[in-house]
């Protein structure tokens, strides 16, 4: 089997509602989606958050086995130089055209699930241009308890007044026994973080997401050793070299690697591999259309709950609730959340077919 053909995308879906986190607003949804053709007629698909140039494609890929994943991404990545975030576009259409053409789907070539359903949080609750958006946050929150969401993610970094207020109404709107977590989107320095994080902590929070920019180590570890929160972070870092010291020095409890932006399946295992080595838990960041979110739940079947227990603590899948129809319409038959729960696709391959008419109309 050889590539033949590469065929990239740059899809963008404009809002009907534009909302913000702490670092400004977003007025519509994108996706880098790359497609890669094969000499036997299989086709893969992958999401990055950027795509692959035309020149890496005529040199690492066309005329190249597709099995040969590991062969591939070495030679892209260049010792960590490479474009890694279009290197995990590329990673996870090569792990679906393997998928298919052995008839199984891409979490049996991982190892195998050790789930075939998994707990999600609603992530949402951002900041939205409403007359009380306290009230709204609340509304939104419970509409995600009543579909049978176990945990919730809500936006802060908006400053002290608005996150305090904001948080602690989410809390009340949920109720006791819903998780719940908060995510700042990097928008603090370490002493407003830890002031912060201390003043919402009372709320019974799962973890505090982000709450400076990524590359600052030593921050983290400031930050995890002031609070009694777990930290979380990691969404945006490209590369097992990237997450390296904040995994080995304990900066964070949770580490959140997305599988389009870190370096596709490939990359990942090795990243998830460092993280279990050092004790420190893995849940992944999802945040994309229809391709990552099948590519996320193939790769986190594979991660074994750690550590082993009668009950153990939920790994918990990010499913996005905001407005995306690159999400909602790409696939023919969309995943969906049933009952809080996830299903893990079974279909060869990431288990989805594109729609191509969507696919276009989004394409710009």
């Amino acid at each position: 089997m050889k590539i033949t053909e590469v065929k990239t995308y740059n899809l963008k879906y404009p809002l009907v509602e534009p909302f913000a986190n702490s670092r400004g607003w977003s007025k519509a949804r994108s996706a880098g989606v790359v497609e890669i053709r094969t000499d036997t007629g299989i086709t893969g698909w992958g999401e990055g958050l950027s795509i692959p140039s035309q020149s890496m494609a005529d040199t690492h890929l066309i005329g190249k086995n597709p099995f040969d994943v590991e062969l591939i991404w070495d030679a892209v990545c260049q010792q960590g130089s490479g474009n890694i975030a279009a290197i995990s576009a590329v990673d996870i259409a090569l792990w679906d055209i393997m998928g298919k053409a052995l008839d199984l789907p891409v979490y049996r070539l991982l190892g195998g699930a050790f789930r075939d359903r998994i707990p999600a949080y609603a992530s949402g609750l951002f900041k939205k241009d409403k007359p009380d958006i306290t009230e709204a946050l609340m509304d939104e929150a419970k509409r995600y308890v009543d579909a049978g969401f176990p945990a919730v993610k809500m936006k802060i970094g908006f400053g002290e007044a608005y996150d305090v207020k904001n948080v602690a109404a989410v809390r009340q709107a949920i109720g006791d026994s819903i998780l719940l977590a908060v995510d700042a989107n990097c928008g603090y320095d370490v002493g407003t973080a830890i002031d912060v994080g201390r003043k919402i902590a009372g709320n019974d929070l799962f973890w505090y997401e982000e709450p400076i920019t990524t590359d600052d180590v030593e921050g983290y570890v400031e930050i995890r050793h002031a609070l009694k929160i777990r930290i979380a972070g990691g969404e945006g870092l490209r590369g097992r070299w990237a997450f390296r010291d904040l995994i080995q020095k304990r900066g964070l409890d949770i580490v959140q690697p997305d599988i389009s932006i870190a370096g596709g399946f490939t990359e990942c295992r090795k990243i998830a591999a460092m993280a279990s080595a050092n004790y420190v838990r893995i849940l992944p960041h999802m945040w994309g259309s229809s391709i990552r979110l099948a590519a996320t739940l193939h790769w986190q079947a594979t991660i074994p709950d750690s550590p082993k227990a009668l009950n153990p603590i939920p790994s918990l899948f990010e499913f996005d609730m905001t407005e995306n129809r690159l999400r909602t319409d790409l696939a023919k038959a969309p995943v969906r959340a049933v009952d809080g729960f996830v299903p893990v696709p079974q279909e060869p391959g990431l288990g989805i077919e594109i729609d191509r008419e969507v696919l276009e109309r989004y394409a710009v």
